[in-house]
């Protein structure tokens, strides 16, 4: 069944005709399972092939056309794909499989910080639960509940779980694949032949969509001081680096709370972090800290460039160097991921709207994420992605607390709502007629 581009108003929702047959298989139990096989599978930065396999055995198994798409030696994005008649719309489901960490950190204790699954209470604790692979079980067991009820549709569907998303990279002496995150599975899987029309990434949201994303800049900034013996720093001319740090600081901060007050998209405003600083040798205090660095993570709204705030930074730099009699400090970037904004009305967000109508009741006004995604890889490379998932509810008894300082966890009800809510989407597009036709 063929029908044109829809986008009515969610009020207006037509349930797919296969739905009530498909949506028998998309149990509070088979969503449960599969989460927890997920969770008890480490998949740490870097470390995702067992996941990975896991994942391209059960879609095989399902009836799925898969393939293990190398990135990296031992490291594979797993696709999977539901072939159609050819002439339907094609949705794509992808989520990352690395965690945001490994579960060996001696600073991260409790079940949520584990790769080992807890169900208690309807909830299932750990490590992944949350960030998402929530959202992976979900869309994994609604494109298998398509398969199951033996639904023939027009457009192709499409599931890939990719490896390296977490926000990490390399920097100076910390490299390797365990460091090789931000969007490195996903860009691999975009420009090495799966494509869409039509991405749902199914990124924690706490249920709700959303059709932008922040972006956000890694630095460097340095300072150079003298070198003396500490013995000696006293001396008139010697310049201590980490003091001379700690003025600049000053100075930041000050542009930070500015910058953050003079932007704002969708009523959230981007922040600036001191993330990291280094300076001085520990091993040798009695030498003047010749060098010290400071790390900021900025976050930015659509609308901005990277460029006019590199611009800025110089500019206040330069300030800073006119004033202190000092040289300009240095400023180098490491990461440099764009905010991103899609359409409203493009048929994937109404299609999303309308099933999350009939599921939830209502359909929320859209959001902006505020931590990375890979939405903006899908969306820069033509594959326009909308951010759709579970995860996000805190534990009632975690009232005032945040997800990485609580460990995660999430509701299995809102994984079983998200599941029908992926199927119903699948249902929609891919009986729509390509875009243009």
């Amino acid at each position: 069944m063929i029908r044109k581009n829809d986008t009515r108003s969610t009020g207006s929702f037509m349930t797919h005709p296969d739905f009530a047959r498909a949506v028998e298989h998309v149990t509070t139990d088979a969503v449960r399972d599969t989460l927890i096989d997920l969770v008890d599978i480490p998949s740490a930065t870097g470390n995702e092939l067992a996941m990975a396999r896991y994942l391209v055995e059960r879609m095989r198994r399902a009836g799925l056309d898969t393939d293990l798409q190398l990135v990296d030696a031992d490291r594979p994005n797993a696709v999977g794909d539901l072939r159609g008649s050819g002439t339907g719309t094609n949705p794509l489901f992808p989520g990352h499989m690395d965690t945001s960490y490994s579960g060996s950190e001696d600073y991260r204790d409790g079940p949520g910080f584990k790769p080992k699954a807890v169900h208690k209470d309807g909830w299932i604790w750990g490590l992944g639960a949350n960030n998402m692979k929530s959202g992976l079980a979900a869309a994994l067991v609604a494109v298998e509940a398509i398969v199951k009820a033996g639904i023939k549709m027009a457009g192709d569907v499409s599931f890939a779980a990719v490896v390296g998303e977490i926000e990490k990279a390399p920097v100076e002496e910390f490299q390797g694949v365990e460091y090789s995150g931000y969007g490195t599975g996903s860009k691999h899987l975009v420009t090495h032949g799966i494509t869409a029309d039509y991405a749902v990434l199914v990124e924690p949201t706490g249920l709700r969509i959303s059709i932008a994303n922040m972006g956000c800049i890694w630095l460097r900034i340095t300072v150079h001081g003298t070198v003396a013996h500490s013995a000696l720093a006293s001396r008139p001319g010697t310049v201590n680096a980490i003091a001379l740090m700690h003025a600049l600081q000053a100075d930041l901060m000050e542009w930070a709370r500015a910058y953050e007050q003079r932007h704002q998209f969708m009523g959230e405003c981007p922040n600036v972090t001191i993330a990291a600083i280094r300076g001085g040798a520990p091993w040798r205090l009695s030498r003047n800290p010749h060098e010290c660095s400071l790390y900021l993570d900025i976050r930015t709204v659509p609308g901005q460039s990277i460029e006019g705030i590199k611009r800025e930074l110089r500019g206040l730099l330069r300030s800073f160097a006119q004033r202190t009699g000092t040289p300009e400090p240095t400023l180098d970037l490491y990461v440099t991921d764009p905010p991103t904004l899609i359409d409203e009305s493009l048929p994937v967000v109404a299609a999303l709207g309308k099933a999350q109508s009939a599921e939830m009741g209502e359909r929320p006004q859209s959001i902006i994420r505020r931590p990375g995604a890979d939405a903006v890889h899908f969306t820069a490379y033509g594959v326009p992605c909308v951010v759709f998932g579970p995860g996000g509810r805190l534990h009632p008894d975690a009232r005032g607390g945040v997800m990485h300082a609580l460990g995660e966890h999430v509701l299995i009800d809102d994984v079983v709502t998200a599941a029908k809510i992926y199927l119903r989407v699948a249902l929609d597009l891919c009986c729509r007629a390509a875009p243009g036709s």
